[in-house]
């Protein structure tokens, strides 16, 4: 397989050696996975998909019709799955397939696609990891067609990304710091930094001088607020009237998986995040392979997963993950996970 900047393929075996696998740090199990008087139950089923659908899914998102695109990193190609509701979803290849860099649809070629994120008219935005750009696809009509979409800085590894009217934000991985692009109406975009100095480390403060250590995933609240998987900190950060702070998590010196309130909790290098209906957030805490919920108030839970490595179905903490990376919520508060290292995707019903 072809080099990947991101560091599921450079650094997670490190990563995995270093923290001690998937069963990292302590704390409550399964949160209040187990419902009744303790909050929801949190069930995790297998879609059944083709195995040969997907390879190594990354990023995921829903459009308006309740489609889910997959970010099939490895294989490059953008798949979309329809009719979740059935017991066989179909998967289509949308998005790439090519030989040329920018072209219709199915002629162009992608270059290990990661982020994705769609607007309301159906228009697709890709972050590519081994690109320098952001790509858009309008590939409603005819043919459909691919560009360059947001001009300016250029960007290194950028992986996960998240739309706010017409606002772009980009986890520009390999720069550390976060991008803003701008849409101008013509299907392009200007490009600016939003927050991070562009070094690499671990610092809070005003926006222009704050550090991020590979940061992974992005989300939008309804007031603006963006949330930030700052993964090689292994904690979730919060940028908001031009300040960043750290939201929840002890920091790149307690990498392992502990519920608690705000710094109290602890990550193992978390990389996909979704915002629900009400303003939760939901992480993938990929090396620690469990899903973590964060609350408005910064409490964290373990939702699902055991710690353990696998692809187990079951509730709560009896189920197993497998490489947890990108994260999507739908219409009715389900939450999906990609299972990046095994081709899988998982769907977390969420029963008061």
């Amino acid at each position: 397989m072809k080099t990947i900047k991101f560091f599921f393929v450079i650094l997670l075996a490190a990563f995995v050696g270093a923290c001690g696998g998937g069963g990292g740090g302590v704390g409550v199990p399964g949160g209040n996975s187990g419902g009744g008087s303790n909050g929801p139950i949190y069930t995790v089923t297998t879609l059944n998909l083709n195995p040969l659908s997907l390879t190594t899914p990354s990023g995921l998102t829903f459009d308006t019709n309740g489609n889910l695109y997959v970010a099939d990193t490895s294989v490059d190609l953008i798949k979309k799955i329809q009719n979740l509701s059935s017991t066989t979803p179909s998967v289509s290849s949308f998005l790439g397939g090519g030989g040329t860099d920018y072209n219709t649809c199915s002629g162009s070629k992608l270059y290990s696609p990661y982020g994705v994120a769609v607007d309301s008219t159906g228009t697709l935005y890709v972050a590519e990891q081994n690109k320098t750009d952001v790509r858009y696809a309008d590939c409603t009509v005819g043919f459909g067609v691919s560009a360059v979409y947001g001009t300016g800085a250029a960007l290194s590894g950028p992986s996960g990304i998240a739309l706010s009217g017409n606002l772009l934000y980009v986890a520009d991985t390999g720069n550390n710091v976060i991008r803003l692009i701008t849409n101008n109406g013509v299907h392009s975009g200007v490009s600016s930094t939003f927050a991070g100095l562009g070094t690499n480390g671990y610092v809070d403060g005003a926006s222009n001088i704050a550090v991020f250590s590979s940061p992974t995933g992005v989300a939008v609240s309804r007031s603006g607020d963006v949330f930030v998987t700052d993964t090689n900190n292994c904690v979730i950060r919060k940028i908001s009237a031009g300040q960043v702070s750290t939201f929840a998590g002890a920091g790149p010196t307690s990498c392992a998986s502990a519920d608690g309130t705000s710094t109290a909790a602890q990550f193992n290098h978390p990389s996909g995040i979704a915002l629900d209906a009400s303003d939760n957030l939901y992480v993938a805490d990929t090396v620690s392979n469990k899903i973590r919920r964060i609350t408005p108030q910064g409490v964290v839970t373990t939702v699902a997963g055991s710690g353990v490595s696998g692809s187990a179905d079951g509730t709560g903490s009896s189920a197993t993950f497998n490489t947890p990376t990108g994260i999507a919520i739908d219409a009715n508060g389900n939450v999906f996970v990609a299972e990046h290292a095994s081709g899988k995707i998982r769907k977390i019903t969420v029963t008061p």
